[in-house]
């Protein structure tokens, strides 16, 4: 299982969804109420009546084994005569009768049958037989005509030659016996020939697969000798300044030889002391006439030690190029003969393969026939002797008061209503994709946020993102600590993301663990007012960007001091421009602000929609990704993932802001109720 399995979201909170859209809850139940109440008012009283049907054993059983199976047919038999009773050709031949026109002046059969129903409880010999219709006149009348036709059709039935058709499908079950035995008996001799016990129709059959898995292997084979022998072209081939691959790999093999490695350190050893020897001598002094000539020896011995090394070497690359390309192309002629060896022997199998499919169709086909022939044996052989014979037990009567299904039909709105406003509003949130749990952040980025903040709508939400923020600062500081680190550029996926207030406040948290931190606002698509002092301080960092190589005012002049809600901070200025034109001057910048802070927060626009995040994100020390909740898609997010994977920071974190507390339960829940818990102790 993945990981991606394996982490829970939290998105599945039925309570929860259903406390979100309380409204839309009332309002569909409310609705399907108001409709079943309109409903309920348009539907007409419906009348019916019933007549009962007996079905008697023809005799008492005395032995148990006789009470045993003499029960199971008389089951059978009533289930049998229940079905009966609303046959097309029963209920066609009431049609037919005048005094059912009368009374019945719908002459679809289909309604009528929808009109009748019967039933039976287990063990009991009684049927009953309703029909229902909304005009009352004449009901009862209609139900006993069907009844009388029932019980003609079944004394027919009971007393046909039951006997004689059993014979003939007895006759009929033998023959599809034997021909399913032969059948049988030849797919066992093509199973036998073919070496396989099954043949399926929807898949290759096993032959095939060998000529698949052949073709492949011989296919491979045919490719690695290609590729040896590209190689050794390649070898003997010329390439640029007249040097070929042979050269080139030959020189690299011989600069990595240790024996030759040692035989020259040795020559070039004497050969140094032979130039300290020589070292104030004269160019005509016999001492250094005679070192110059031992130099020079040392030189063709060196020499011609490398050139005898080469050649060997190169003699051996070929060597070895040859062989391998040998044992390729045996190895290649090997997977062919064996491929069109397989190849003549496929179509034969084929044709068997295929012959035993037939077979086995032709076998399922019988099977069928017998199944349905060995069904109406049964039926015939219980009927035949039936354990039991039918008359009536009470006729129909007048339908007198009506049934009101008005109630049936409110209450079935009621809890239609209640389904689907339970039903709704926890698919509306399930089909709703925007992240909301660190859960889902961990899901698509591989690795878990290192703070959430929640939406900050109470005082003790406002301690619990106080509290994530605090946590975060913390992780800044060991990393500042351990790596060094000099500054973090925050971007956000989208806009108002809440970038700023993170940075600011993160900030100050820094700044009172005893971090000099400055927080730099690099958005020019959208600045923020919390930058600038209370008299509407304009020059910032963009007066610094001069096209010009000119030396300008340094940056700490530009700070604006911090006070106990806002950290020291230094504003983009004012810009023409919705992007920095930064003349390359950025990184210096930052470095003088290094030299009086010891961390630079860089607030910066949003990732997908502005490229300052990105040229920024190349300087800096590591990425924060700012992910607001409840208004970022997983798309998204893997876009901005995306993009920041392509500028590989060193260190690459995620921030879930706003995240919205569940109601009716769950993790946030959980932590605001101790936060409340704690502060009224």
């Amino acid at each position: 299982m993945s990981e991606e399995q394996v982490i829970p979201t939290g998105r599945f909170k039925p309570l929860v969804s259903l406390l979100n859209h309380k409204f839309l809850l009332v309002f569909i139940i409310s609705t399907m109420i108001t409709l079943g109440v309109l409903l309920s008012k348009k539907v007409k009283p419906s009348y019916t009546t019933t007549a009962t049907v007996l079905v008697s054993p023809s005799f008492v059983p005395n032995l148990n084994s006789e009470k045993n199976l003499d029960f199971t047919q008389y089951q059978l038999y009533i289930a049998q005569q229940t079905k009966l009773i609303t046959r097309d050709d029963v209920l066609r031949s009431a049609m037919q009768t005048v005094e059912f026109k009368k009374y019945w002046l719908d002459s679809d059969l289909n309604n009528l049958k929808e009109a009748l129903s019967t039933d039976n409880e287990e063990g009991s010999p009684f049927i009953s037989v309703t029909i229902t219709s909304n005009k009352p006149d004449g009901l009862d009348i209609v139900l006993n005509i069907i009844i009388k036709a029932y019980l003609k059709q079944s004394q027919a039935e009971n007393i046909y030659n039951s006997s004689g058709r059993i014979e003939v499908l007895k006759v009929r079950q033998q023959e599809l016996e034997n021909s399913i035995n032969k059948l049988q008996g030849k797919r066992g001799d093509i199973s036998e020939q073919l070496g396989v016990t099954t043949f399926q129709q929807d898949s290759l059959n096993p032959y095939d697969q060998v000529l698949i898995e052949s073709l492949k292997t011989y296919n491979s084979a045919h490719s690695k000798s290609l590729e040896l022998e590209t190689y050794f072209i390649a070898l003997t081939g010329k390439v640029k300044q007249g040097k070929n691959l042979l050269s080139l790999l030959a020189t690299e093999k011989l600069n990595e030889d240790n024996s030759l490695k040692a035989i020259k350190r040795q020559l070039i050893q004497q050969r140094i002391n032979l130039l300290t020897k020589i070292i104030g001598l004269t160019s005509r002094h016999p001492t250094r006439l005679k070192a110059e000539r031992k130099i020079a020896n040392i030189d063709q011995i060196i020499k011609q030690a490398e050139t005898k090394k080469l050649n060997e070497i190169r003699l051996h690359l070929l060597e070895k190029s040859r062989a391998e390309i040998f044992k390729a192309q045996q190895l290649e002629d090997s997977f062919a003969q064996q491929l069109k060896a397989q190849r003549a022997t496929a179509s034969n199998y084929s044709i068997l393969y295929n012959e035993a499919l037939i077979v086995n169709k032709e076998i399922a086909r019988n099977y069928e026939q017998l199944n349905t022939i060995s069904d109406r044996i049964d039926f015939l052989t219980i009927e035949s002797t039936a354990p039991g014979f039918v008359r009536i037990d009470s006729l129909a009567s007048p339908s007198l008061l009506p049934v009101n299904n008005s109630t049936k039909v409110l209450l079935i709105f009621i809890i239609a209503g209640i389904g689907l406003g339970t039903i709704v509003p926890i698919g509306i949130d399930l089909l709703d994709k925007r992240i909301r749990t660190p859960g889902e952040v961990q899901k698509i980025l591989g690795f878990s946020p290192l703070a959430w903040i929640l939406e900050r709508n109470n005082i003790y939400a406002e301690q619990v993102a106080t509290d994530s923020l605090r946590r975060m600062a913390l992780a800044l500081n060991r990393d500042w600590r351990s790596h060094d680190t000099t500054g973090f550029v925050l971007t956000s996926v989208k806009p108002r993301g809440g970038t700023t207030s993170v940075t600011l406040e993160l900030a100050r948290l820094l700044t009172g663990l005893g971090i000099r931190t400055v927080a730099v606002e690099l958005n020019a698509f959208q600045p923020d007012d919390r930058y600038t002092n209370s008299i509407g301080f304009s020059d910032g960092l963009t007066s610094l960007f001069t096209p010009e190589d000119v030396e300008t005012i340094s940056p700490e002049l530009l700070i604006i001091p911090g006070n106990n809600e806002l950290p020291d901070r230094l504003p983009v200025g004012e810009t023409s421009t919705s992007h920095l034109i930064t003349h390359g001057k950025l990184p210096q910048i930052l470095e003088k602000l290094n030299d009086h802070y010891d961390l630079v927060l860089l607030d910066t626009p949003p990732i997908l929609l502005s490229s300052d995040a990105e040229l920024l994100g190349e300087i800096a020390s590591g990425v924060l990704l700012v992910i607001e909740a409840g208004n970022t898609t997983p798309g998204e997010l893997k876009r901005a993932a995306k993009l920041l994977e392509r500028l590989n920071p060193p260190v690459l974190g995620a921030v879930l802001n706003r995240v919205k507390v569940f109601r009716g339960g769950g993790y946030f829940a959980e932590i605001l109720k101790e936060y409340k818990n704690i502060s009224k102790k």
